[in-house]
């Protein structure tokens, strides 16, 4: 299974059962009530933290 995780998305290619339990990894490491949006958009955050500024 391959993930492409761009700014704003997040890309899973491979077969049905290795996207599920993918998914089941995050709910469990996140919760079972936070959507994937939720996920998407703290990746962001901490990214946008973790940059150098000049």
């Amino acid at each position: 299974m391959k993930s492409y995780k761009g700014d704003h998305s997040i890309h899973f290619v491979g077969q049905a059962w290795q996207i599920r339990i993918m998914l089941n990894q995050w709910q469990q490491q996140w919760g079972p009530e936070t959507l994937i949006k939720d996920v998407i958009l703290n990746r962001t955050t901490t990214n946008c933290e973790n940059t150098p500024k000049n």
